[in-house]
């Protein structure tokens, strides 16, 4: 039996070489097998396309030098710097063969 559900995810781009920003929603099919396996398959307009953060285009000057990301999130924010445990950690499930 195979899980499937949609959504949709904005993205904003920001070309770096003529500094253009713009925005597009695009829909999202998420399928999981019921093997814990899951696909992701992004349309725009109604037709299959790469995901958002490959091969984007500007529509000003057609550079490819484009950066993308999640419209949740604005240029500049960085995760937080996680501490050493994290590390600790997946070197300790390496070794339990868990990992």
């Amino acid at each position: 039996m195979q899980d499937a559900w949609s959504s949709r995810e904005a993205w904003v781009y920001e070309c770096l070489c003529c500094e253009t920003t713009w925005d597009e929603v695009l829909e999202v099919r998420h399928c999981g097998d019921g093997h814990g396996n899951e696909a992701a398959i992004y349309e725009r307009d109604g037709q299959p396309c790469t995901t958002p953060w490959t091969d984007s285009l500007c529509p000003k000057c057609q550079s490819r030098n484009v950066k993308a990301w999640a419209a949740s999130r604005k240029a500049g924010d960085m995760p937080p710097v996680r501490d050493g445990s994290d590390v600790a950690m997946v070197f300790h499930l390496r070794r339990i063969h868990a990992w």
